[in-house]
């Protein structure tokens, strides 16, 4: 009777999803209301989530980690808390992409996660997942409960649906590996700048509030620096666009190999070039920035028969506390356009 209450109550799939970006919440239920599984419901903050759950039956929680009030991480750790015993699946949506950001997620309770900016493969793919580990765990609920009744006189059907479960999770670690292909390729194309091969414009100011949000919560510092190629239209008008192109990969090349894992770099504007390091003073930054610096100024381009080099202006600007997001950036903009005006080819912090 167990397992049949389960299977019975999984035909339809209650999937909550949670998110105080309307803009996100409305694209999330635009790509799965199609799909007659799920019965949809949602929310816009943590405390609304709660509740949702408590009035409604939900098997699948999608759920933002970046929120104001309660956050993704709290209520992770209050579905946990409050429903020890309930096969509940939690799908963390967020920007992360370091295996340390992802261990942190899991070790809160999350079943797994879906990568901003929102891909509704990726979406789709990752909720397939998430209902067949659903479908495992309440067939084992189901059997643990009936084999309770029994007083353990049922134990050759507990054998029989551990072995029907084996078969279950292979087919789970089948998927969850396509999944891991595709979403990569999804990941380059959606999150990358195909010139520079650093993070595009849309995903690194998804970054920079996740690195604010993560400063925040556990007090460490927190440094960007605005990188600009000094007379970039020269190199452009002189040599033509792909040289000027050639100069922007090989930016790109030196920030990819020279930056610590946990740091990230993104293409800002057409020669501007944003660096978010995390756990790192101005003082330090400032000294990366100078070797960036020199190491550009170093450097010699070849682009068909021409040879050129270039200089780049540098401002560094450490995050204050409940600054805001374009505030932080300004500064370190307008550092940057000190450097400019005292003669490019310099290092200037705010």
């Amino acid at each position: 009777m167990g397992q049949s209450f389960y299977r019975e109550s999984l035909v339809t799939t209650n999937l909550l999803i949670v998110d105080d970006n309307k803009e996100h919440l409305d694209l999330m239920v635009d790509i799965l209301k199609e799909d007659k599984r799920y019965t949809l419901f949602r929310a816009a903050s943590g405390e609304e989530a709660l509740k949702e759950i408590e009035a409604n039956d939900i098997h699948i929680v999608i759920l933002d980690v970046v929120m104001p009030g309660m956050d993704g991480y709290e209520v992770c750790k209050q579905i946990r808390r409050r429903y020890k015993f309930k096969p509940i699946q939690i799908v963390m949506i967020s920007g992360f992409n370091h295996k340390n950001d992802l261990d942190e997620l899991l070790e809160l309770g999350a079943d797994d996660f879906i990568s901003k900016p929102i891909a509704a493969l990726e979406l789709q793919a990752r909720l397939k997942a998430a209902f067949i580990r659903l479908q495992d765990q309440s067939k084992l609920h189901g059997v643990l409960q009936e084999d309770q009744r029994t007083d353990g006189k049922n134990l050759s059907t507990l054998v029989a649906e551990n072995v029907q479960l084996r078969q279950e999770y292979q087919k789970v670690r089948r998927i969850n590996e396509e999944l891991e292909e595709s979403c990569l390729q999804l990941e380059q194309l959606a999150s990358l700048d195909t010139l520079s091969g650093l993070l595009n414009r849309r995903t690194l100011f998804q970054r920079i509030e996740i690195e604010i949000e993560r400063t925040m919560r556990l007090g460490l510092p927190l440094t960007g620096i605005m990188i600009d190629i000094d007379h970039f239209k020269r190199v452009n008008d002189n040599y033509g666009h792909q040289c000027g192109d050639l100069v922007i990969q090989e930016i790109g090349a030196k920030l990819t190999k020279s930056l610590r894992k946990y740091d990230y770099a993104g293409r800002y504007g057409g020669e501007e070039f944003y660096v978010i390091f995390s756990n790192t003073t101005a003082d330090i930054a400032e000294s990366i920035s100078e070797r960036f610096r020199s190491d550009m100024e170093g450097t010699k381009f070849e682009c068909g028969e021409e040879h050129f080099g270039v200089t780049v202006s540098i401002g560094v600007a450490q995050f204050s506390p409940r600054e805001s997001p374009d505030r932080w950036i300004n500064r370190a903009d307008g550092a940057m356009y000190q450097a400019k005006q005292r003669g490019r080819n310099q290092v200037v912090v705010s």
